[in-house]
Formats: C-alpha cells, structure tokens, sequence
C-alpha cells in the first residue's frame, strides 16, 4: 500500500513513530531532490539508513508530495535509489 505525505520530513517523522513498517520505501521527486545540497541529501540518507527505509527518486513523481510504499511493493522502473 503507498501513502503520501507532504514532505520527506513528515514520511520520516511517520517511520520514527512506527506508523510505516522498516523496509518501506520512500520515493521523492528527482527535481526537488537534485535541487538540495550535498548536505541536505547526506542528511536525508543517513536519516533513512537509521531508521532502516530506502530512499528513492523518480523523475514522474511531483514534487509536492512524497510517496511512501511498503516492503511487500516492488519499485516502479523509473525509480532510482538516492
């Protein structure tokens, strides 16, 4: 099942708090991603390796949401790991 949510802070804030299952996987948009800065993004990765998510980009997804998935959902072809 895949939930959307309005940033990747409040996907992680959902993980943290146990509402998303470990081995989900965060999908967000390619545009806004490559827009932050190398920090920003180490931030972001290293945030989901602790809390035992995988990031994704994907360059069809909007860049207003961010989109959850659990483990059970295999990734769509035009996803790529962050």
């Amino acid at each position: 099942m895949t939930h959307r949510y309005t940033t990747l802070g409040e996907a992680l804030a959902a993980v943290d708090a146990g509402a998303v299952p470990k081995g989900s996987r965060i999908v967000v948009s390619w545009a806004w991603w490559d827009a932050l800065s190398e920090a920003e993004r180490n931030t972001y990765q290293s945030r989901c390796d602790t809390l035992g998510v995988r990031l994704s980009t994907d360059h069809r997804i909007s860049r207003h949401f961010v989109e959850v998935s659990g483990p059970e959902t295999l990734p769509l072809s035009s996803e790529h790991r962050a």
